[in-house]
């Protein structure tokens, strides 16, 4: 979202919020941080993809063999 700013000696006014692009924000739990924002003004968020690739195996307390 985004809404244009004004400010004056005495007041701050604000625009109305507009939406700067579509997306499906997905959170793992209610404490979560839904985007991320640099400093620099970048920033991260979440989605879900709509075609998902086949899914990833993960192998946990995997030891290979001794040589």
């Amino acid at each position: 979202m985004a809404a244009s700013v004004r400010t004056s000696i005495s007041n701050v006014e604000t625009g109305t919020p507009t939406a700067l692009f579509q997306t499906r924000i997905v959170t793992g739990s209610t404490f979560a941080h839904e985007y991320g924002v640099s400093r620099d003004g970048r920033f991260l968020v979440n989605t879900v993809l709509d075609n998902a690739a086949s899914p990833i195996t993960l192998l946990l307390n995997w030891k290979p063999p001794a040589k």
